[in-house]
């Protein structure tokens, strides 16, 4: 019975969203950083900042549901090109946490990541996409 039902919900889900964009990475940030501001409005009841979180969600919410995919590929494009740096330098930070033999680098020139092993001291490190040198203590 319950099976049915969800199963039916689910084909109905699948039905309105045939032919729109859906969701990708803009649409989790719009949504989380929606969601902290709600959060954080729980505290300081700020009226600004509920028509912050409303404008964020909403907006998500229509690049979900648009049918003009391109326009919403291209948009998530830009925001993924603009914030490229910033997740490369997370993705570094994670690997050097949690990886306990190798310790990783950006190349100065051409921003190629490079692993090095852990606990060899200061080390010259040569770039296997544009052999540029540089130190760094690993």
């Amino acid at each position: 019975m319950i099976k049915g039902i969800v199963n039916k919900l689910k084909e109905t889900f699948n039905d309105i969203m045939k032919g729109r964009y859906g969701s990708d990475h803009l649409n989790v940030v719009l949504v989380g950083v929606g969601f902290i501001f709600w959060i954080i409005n729980l505290f300081l009841k700020n009226s600004a900042l509920v028509l912050l979180t409303n404008i964020m969600v909403i907006y998500a919410l229509y690049r979900s549901l648009s049918k003009n995919i391109w326009i919403r590929q291209k948009e998530n494009l830009r925001f993924l090109d603009l914030t490229k740096n910033f997740r490369n330098k997370l993705k570094i930070f994670k690997l050097n946490l949690t990886d306990k033999n190798f310790k990783y680098f950006i190349c100065p020139n051409c921003k190629q990541m490079v692993k090095v092993p852990k606990g060899k001291g200061k080390i010259e490190i040569s770039c296997p996409r544009c052999n540029t040198k540089f130190d760094r203590r690993s």
